[in-house]
């Protein structure tokens, strides 16, 4: 994203694939929900140094911006979540403030739930404006897509030839 696009998504709102936190000093906990969404869903950037002051945004800066910058991308390769998650990384100044933003992507399916401790009370998804918990179902859905891609792919190299024909006959008979 170039900093003309930052500055245009700042004056719109947050949305399925923009989410702000003001970080000044910290990761904010409520990141790695976020991060967990962003991978389940669409994929998004996660600002970090941006407050959202009712329907505008203000631009506070992180104060370390090294260490958050690490302090994140280590957290999203260590064993904090079930997969490894390499984000695009961003850094902006504005005022001489840093604005760091993180691009998230949409893990494919067979990569799918992403989630952070354990899978029922961590996995999320991105619904507009907001990361919701993944219920039951959704979380059963990732693992079937997973599963019948895997499958899917296995069946690609199979060719007419490759069937049993006593098996076929034996089929239709029945």
């Amino acid at each position: 994203m170039e900093k003309s696009e930052l500055i245009e998504k700042l004056e719109d709102i947050e949305w399925e694939d923009f989410e702000v936190k003001e970080a000044k000093f910290e990761i904010p906990k409520s990141s790695w929900e976020t991060v967990s969404a962003f991978s389940n869903t669409a994929g998004g950037w996660l600002i970090f140094g941006v407050k959202k002051a009712g329907k505008r945004y203000e631009i506070m800066g992180v104060k370390i911006p090294e260490k958050i910058e690490q302090d994140f991308t280590t957290a999203l390769r260590s064993e904090k979540f079930n997969k490894k998650i390499k984000p695009v990384c961003k850094r902006y100044i504005f005022n001489s403030k840093t604005v760091l933003a993180f691009y998230i992507s949409q893990k494919g399916s067979k990569d799918r739930p992403v989630y952070y401790g354990s899978t029922n009370k961590n996995t999320f998804i991105r619904t507009a404006s907001g990361d919701q918990r993944a219920t039951v179902e959704e979380i059963d859905s990732f693992y079937r897509q997973a599963s019948f891609e895997e499958k899917s792919r296995e069946l690609t190299s199979l060719k007419l030839g490759d069937l049993d024909p006593k098996t076929i006959e034996q089929f239709r008979n029945f």
